[in-house]
């Protein structure tokens, strides 16, 4: 199906690694031109050589904590002085921590909120102003379905997710009538850098190893396995756009039948 996304202009905050990086590259092949943002600079040079290398696809890249106030207008400007548009948003930073209840610290809470709600709704209100002049705009919101399927061990990242859906669904109401639309991909248990690191955590306390205990973790899933990156670069891609010009405040789950709703 060709997407018609050559040419467009798309900004990928989180675009270093795992679901924005893949979600960066399968852009890159649709035709796009790639701005993307992190707090890695390193990571980003590598990722955005990558991809250029495999494509041919114009990649610029901005280093931006977007935990504070101030570098989500510094990403939007880049974007626009590069490109002179900006026509696509994807929001995929932000990595919560896991852990039991007790064992969480409030800056454990606080980075969950800072980075992935904030640091979204920062990218959002940057990008606007471009987008309503242009009577234009998809933005995709990552916010994994423990916003609607909590999870005890999970819980920063999954009201940070909540957060995000509400936003998602409130704001789009607004900004439709001026051409944008605004929607969330929900995505469960993926193969990124960060899964490693949440099963350590997750299995602290419980007599399981990392590998016993991602083996009990993937029973909660009909499908028995994480996803890869790519597979969820897929819905993003389709959902920024003019294919799915018809949705908007809408949140798509893909994470291998775990959450326990009708269909």
């Amino acid at each position: 199906m060709d997407l018609k996304l050559t040419g467009k202009v798309a900004v990928v905050a989180g675009g270093s690694k795992g679901i924005g990086a893949a979600t960066a590259r399968l852009l890159a092949e649709e035709g796009a031109k790639l701005l993307l943002t992190a707090r890695g600079l390193e990571a980003l040079a590598a990722t955005a050589q990558v991809i250029h290398d495999a494509t041919g696809a114009e990649v610029q890249t901005i280093s931006a904590d977007l935990s504070a106030p101030g570098p989500a207008e510094d990403v939007a400007k880049a974007a626009l002085d590069a490109y002179g548009r900006i026509d696509i948003l994807v929001n995929s930073a932000g990595a919560a921590r896991g852990g039991a209840f007790e064992s969480l610290s409030d800056d454990v809470w606080a980075d969950a909120l800072n980075l992935k709600f904030f640091g979204t709704m920062r990218m959002v209100r940057a990008v606007l102003p471009a987008m309503r002049a242009r009577k234009y705009g998809r933005i995709v919101n990552v916010a994994g379905n423990t916003g609607s399927q909590p999870h005890p061990g999970l819980l920063p990242g999954g009201c940070a997710n909540a957060a995000l859906l509400s936003f998602t669904k409130g704001l789009s109401e607004d900004i439709v009538k001026d051409g944008i639309v605004m929607n969330a991909l929900q995505p469960g248990p993926a193969q990124t850098e960060h899964w490693d690191t949440l099963m350590t955590n997750l299995s602290r306390g419980t007599g399981l190893n990392n590998a016993e205990f991602e083996t009990e973790f993937l029973k909660l899933i009909p499908m028995g396995r994480t996803a890869e990156a790519g597979e969820m670069a897929q819905m993003i891609v389709f959902l920024a756009s003019d294919t799915a010009a018809y949705m908007t405040g809408r949140s798509v789950i893909v994470d291998g039948g775990w959450t326990a709703a009708m269909a």
